[in-house]
Parts: C-alpha cells; sequence; structure tokens
C-alpha cells in the first residue's frame, strides 16, 4: 500500500510513503522514486516528500502506480480536498470556456457595478475583458500598458467581494505601481478601501485591511506572513506585472508567488507584456492560475525555452491561450500611431578605439560559453562593458552603481598594466564628450525653449547621474533604483514620487532621467510629457515595451504625436539589441495575435518584415557582432 496526502506545511509539499512490508510492491516504489526525483526536497527509506507542483505535474504517471502495478494507493483527506478543489476549478474553466457570453452581458455588469459602489464608469472594452475575466474561475488580463487594467482589476474584485467570494485583495506588483492602486481604489470605490503596504518582515499589517500591496522580493523574503494572511480570511490575489514571474520555481521570487496559489480563493494576473522572450515565459502565469492544469492548457513545446520564438511554437501556444486571457490591444484605444526617429551616429575617434580594444579583449569568449551560472555571469558582464562603451566609455572605469538593478551589477572594466586600453579610458573625458549626450542635451534645450518636456531613459544609473550634472540649467527630475519611494522613506528625503511630481508640474522642470527598472512600470506622464530618448536599451523587451507605454497609453489626446528617438552608435552593440528587440516584439506580437503591437512598438511598420522569428541567443547575437566589428 502507497498513502499519498499534502503535508500542513507552509511550503505546498506531498508526502509519498509505502508499507514496507514483505508484500509491498518495489516496482511500483522504484517507479515513484524515478517520477518524482526533480521535485524531492526529503525523506527517508520508506517515504518521499516532493514539492507540489512536481507531483501535479506527474499525478497522470503516479495514478499508473494503481492501473499498471496494481498497487493500492490511499489518498489521504488534505490532499483529496486540493484535487477536488483543482477539478472544480478545471470544471469551471471547461465550462466557461465553451459558452458564449450571454446577450446584454456588458449593461448587466455596469449596473452591478454602480450596484457595488463601484463609480467609475468603465469603458465598453473594459466592459467586456470583466465580462469574459469573471466567467472563468482565474483570469489573465493581457491588455496593453496603458488600457486600464488596474481598473479593470479593481472593478473585478469590487464585484467579487459584493458577490461574497471573497474578503479580501492582496496585489503584489512593483513599488512604482503602489500609488496607481492606492489612487485608482480611492477614485473608484465610493466607500475608500483601507489600503496597507507591506514593508516587509518586521512591518506591520494594520487588521481590517481591504487591499494590502506589496512587491515580489517582499513575498519572497516574508513569505510564511504573506502566507498566513492570505490563508486566514478568502483572499483574491492579483499579480500585476506578472511578466516578474517568468522563472517560475526556479526564481526566489516565482517560486513564493505560485506556493501562494494554494491557499488564495480567486487569482488573477496582470502584464501588457506576457511574454517579452518567448512562449516559455507564459508557464509560471498559467501555473499560477491553474495549479497542475498548466499542462493540460500549455503544449508540450512552450516548456522548451529554446524553442519560445519558433514559429510553429508560438502558433499552437496562442491558440492554446486564447480562451484563458484577455487582451484590448493599441488599436482598440484610439490612439494615434507614435513616431520614432532611428539615430545612427559614428562614435567619436576615442570612443571608438576604446570599444575596438574591448572587441579585440573578449572577441573568443562568446564562442567558449559553456553551460554554467559562473560563465553566463561573465558574459553578462561583458555585455554591460559594450553597452557602456556604446554610450559613454567613461562609466567602464567606475563599474556599476550601487543604485543599478540587481541584474546590471558589475565591476569596473579590469585595466591590465599598460595596456593601450588603459591609456585611451584615461584620455577620454579629457578630450572626447559621448555623442549621445550632446546629442540628449540639444534636444532638451529645443524642448525647454519651446516649452516642452523631454523623458529619458538609459539602463545606466551613472548615466542618469552624468546627464543630471550635464543638464543642470533644466533642473532635472531624477528616478532610479536608489531615490526611495514614498512608503518607508525617511523624513526630508526626496522620493519618487515628489521627483515625478515636480517633472508633471514644475515648468521650470522640463526632463526626467530615468532607468526602465525604477520607472517603467505603473507610472503615468502622458498628459505631460510626449518626446522619449533612449540612451541605451538591453535585450530586455519587456523592459523596452513597457518603458514607450509611460507616455503612449490610454487617456492620450488624438491630436496629440507621441515621439520616440533611439539613439544607436554605429557598428557596435547597439544595433545588435535593436535587431534582438525587433525580433522579439514580434514574436510577442504573433503569440498575442496582436499584429499592432509592432506597428507601435517598432520604428516602422512590419509590412516587409515577415521572416520567421527563429530563436537565436542573445549571446550568439553578440558573438556574430564581434565578428562582424573585427571584419571576419
Amino acid at each position: 500500500m502507497i498513502s499519498i496526502e499534502l503535508l500542513d506545511t507552509d511550503r505546498p509539499t506531498v508526502v509519498v510513503a509505502r508499507d514496507s512490508s514483505p508484500g509491498s510492491g518495489a516496482g511500483a516504489w522504484a517507479h515513484l522514486q524515478t517520477l518524482l526525483s526533480r521535485g524531492v526536497v526529503g525523506g527517508s527509506k520508506d517515504s518521499i516528500e516532493v514539492r507540489a507542483e512536481v507531483f501535479w505535474a506527474e499525478l497522470a504517471g503516479v495514478r499508473e502506480v494503481r492501473s499498471f502495478f496494481g498497487e493500492e494507493l490511499v489518498i489521504q483527506p488534505r490532499l483529496t480536498k486540493q484535487l477536488q478543489s483543482l477539478a472544480a476549478d478545471r470544471r469551471a474553466r471547461e465550462l466557461a470556456v465553451d459558452q458564449p457570453l450571454p446577450p446584454g452581458v456588458s449593461s448587466t455588469l455596469a449596473q452591478e457595478l454602480r450596484e457595488s459602489g463601484f463609480r467609475r464608469e468603465l469603458r465598453p472594452f473594459q466592459l467586456e475583458n470583466l465580462a469574459i475575466i469573471l466567467r472563468l474561475p482565474h483570469g489573465a488580463d493581457f491588455s496593453v500598458p496603458g488600457a486600464g487594467k488596474t481598473t479593470v482589476a479593481l472593478a473585478g474584485h469590487t464585484l467579487h467581494r459584493a458577490r461574497g467570494d471573497v474578503d479580501r485583495l492582496l496585489v503584489i506588483a512593483p513599488i512604482a505601481a503602489f500609488q496607481a492602486w492606492k489612487d485608482d481604489s480611492r477614485e473608484c470605490m465610493e466607500v475608500a478601501p483601507n489600503v496597507a503596504v507591506h514593508g516587509g518582515p518586521g512591518s506591520v499589517i494594520p487588521a481590517h485591511t481591504d487591499i494590502l500591496l506589496t512587491n515580489y522580493n517582499r513575498v519572497a523574503s516574508d513569505y510564511d506572513r504573506i502566507r498566513d494572511y492570505v490563508s486566514k480570511a478568502s483572499t483574491h490575489v492579483i499579480l500585476d506585472e506578472a511578466h516578474r514571474i517568468k522563472r517560475g520555481s526556479l526564481g526566489v521570487h516565482g517560486r513564493a508567488v505560485l506556493d501562494l496559489a494554494y491557499v488564495a480563493r480567486r487569482r488573477d494576473v496582470l502584464t501588457g507584456t506576457p511574454a517579452p522572450q518567448g512562449a516559455f515565459d507564459l508557464v509560471a502565469p498559467v501555473r499560477f492560475l491553474y495549479p497542475g492544469q498548466d499542462r493540460q492548457i500549455l503544449p508540450a513545446d512552450a516548456y522548451v525555452e529554446q524553442r519560445g520564438r519558433d514559429a510553429d511554437v508560438l502558433e499552437e501556444t496562442s491558440a492554446a491561450i486564447a480562451k484563458y486571457f484577455v487582451r484590448t490591444p493599441k488599436s482598440r484605444l484610439g490612439l494615434p500611431d507614435p513616431v520614432f526617429e532611428v539615430v545612427k551616429q559614428p562614435m567619436g575617434r576615442i570612443q571608438s578605439a576604446i570599444y575596438d580594444a574591448l572587441v579585440g579583449r573578449y572577441r573568443g569568449t562568446f564562442s567558449l560559453v559553456k553551460e554554467s551560472r559562473r560563465e553566463f555571469d561573465r558574459i553578462g558582464r561583458i555585455t554591460m562593458y559594450l553597452l557602456e562603451a556604446a554610450a559613454n566609455p567613461a562609466l567602464l572605469v567606475a563599474g556599476s552603481d550601487s543604485a543599478d538593478e540587481v541584474g546590471f551589477t558589475h565591476p569596473p572594466l579590469p585595466i591590465k598594466g599598460d595596456e593601450a586600453l588603459g591609456r585611451l579610458l584615461a584620455e577620454y573625458s579629457e578630450f572626447e564628450k559621448p555623442w549621445k549626450y550632446a546629442y540628449v542635451k540639444d534636444l532638451v534645450e529645443k524642448a525647454a525653449a519651446a516649452g516642452e518636456k523631454v523623458l529619458v531613459w538609459t539602463t545606466f544609473v551613472r548615466n542618469i547621474r552624468a546627464l543630471a550634472r550635464e543638464l543642470g540649467n533644466f533642473n532635472p527630475a531624477v528616478v532610479h533604483g536608489g531615490v526611495p519611494t514614498e512608503d518607508g522613506a525617511p523624513p526630508d528625503v526626496i522620493t519618487r514620487e515628489a521627483e515625478l511630481d515636480r517633472f508633471r508640474n514644475d515648468p521650470e522642470c522640463s526632463v526626467l532621467l530615468a532607468n526602465p527598472a525604477a520607472c517603467g512600470e505603473g507610472i503615468s506622464l502622458h498628459h505631460w510629457c510626449h518626446h522619449a530618448i533612449y540612451l541605451d536599451r538591453t535585450f530586455n523587451a519587456g523592459h523596452f515595451l513597457q518603458s514607450q507605454d509611460r507616455i503612449h497609453r490610454l487617456g492620450l489626446s488624438k491630436d496629440v504625436e507621441t515621439r520616440f528617438t533611439l539613439l544607436l552608435s554605429e557598428n557596435t552593440v547597439d544595433e545588435s539589441v535593436d535587431e534582438r528587440l525587433r525580433d522579439k516584439v514580434r514574436s510577442l506580437s504573433k503569440l498575442m495575435n496582436d499584429p499592432g503591437l509592432v506597428r507601435v512598438a517598432l520604428p516602422e511598420s512590419d509590412e516587409v518584415h515577415d521572416e520567421r522569428p527563429a530563436f537565436k541567443d542573445d549571446f550568439s547575437a553578440l558573438s556574430a557582432h564581434l565578428l562582424r566589428r573585427d571584419g571576419t
């Protein structure tokens, strides 16, 4: 006999135990040990403790113990209850996608919202999305950034609470999005909810909190308390910018959030960029919505990361998930298409020599990459050096700033003795200025003279600090990871909210300097700013798409022209990044069945870009660039 039970612990774990009497089946036990080996976290000779998500994924194989080996399988009470819950979710999901929406559902929902105390009037496309999400046991809103996903989510929560389905709401979101949730909840609801911010371990979560805001890092660092909060009442959990859990159980944040799925009463995910790297990015969000059912929804090839942008995988995955999410495309928002300007210029003489020296030093590295974390970290560091050299070589001698995003942390470029690279770097700031800095300054001067505001994006905080000095006459506002938010900031410290407010409302502040990691999500600037300049970009398509939507979003007047200026140093990594971002945006467009995404997110129409978006590793693209730069 083999007994299986869900352990009553914080982390969802299943224990599989066998009767060690002489008659027990050795074959059945060996089958289970092999089947569940990738999720084993403990056990003994006669028991296995396995992560719940692995158990659900292999449930069909577990059942073979009874059908193939003839072994008695005893499912204990807690696991039985969980299996019944998953089965109910599956039946509700299948019923929902098989039935058309009833006629007049939008007007019915609008009336129910008013009666529930929701006072903001939803637009027709928002009501349509809400109707689809509500009929699913758990839902996904993949509408483009700026389409009002927060409003629709709050409307859904209001109805679920009025219907008695849930008691309270937990929102897991980037810190930058907290203010939008606070403002929208006050503006949408007749009775303002009690909104609290979870500050991490040791912080106080007030009693009678209606909406608790936290971020992905704080959930991971304070998981036990957040799980307790979710499990003690019927809690609706919403993941905002849900693409942040794309690594799933392989990442600390993703694992913590996925584990919350087992205690949440209702689950929804929101993101305008659900799969910035390809179909594989959808696995974690679907697994959060429907634990144990993701492989019944997604095709097998979606789990192969290397095939994530193959045309057939994109097509199959798109068809598989079409009934489980809503998406409002940019074309539905009634926005005029933005105007893109790609500015390519050669680097100065010294900057070009520095870049060539870097290429010479690291050209062979990319062909020798091994499948190890250490080697990939090293390649990532070299990539940062190339990006810095293409923008401002002076950054190379300083290394990353303490306020840079964790993924961009890197030491100063190592200089060996008297090599030419060291001499070039020593001379650079004295004899030459980056052409991109001069170009940005000229654009900001012209904008200020016309009474306009400009947003400048850059990956590196040291670029922000240098440009803040360069553009001092224009009173620049600054937002990056080192600028704290209002929640928890010491008194008299400049906060992100204060800087954004100054940019929006101070006529003397003509420019905002920001990086996508801190300012690329949850912030609206479209009423004040209509021109964004990209000093540099990385291979992160999500950052690129999200950053565009800070100034190109719902509510923009039809007579307003939104401009994006992309600065590319000729024959550098900038061009490789540009090519890769195009591939990724086209893949997301195909996956979401949203052709207009390409038109509004790329510098030109995709009418002549119908080639197959084959998967090419970013490092392979960099290797090809280094060979081209060398002329070989």
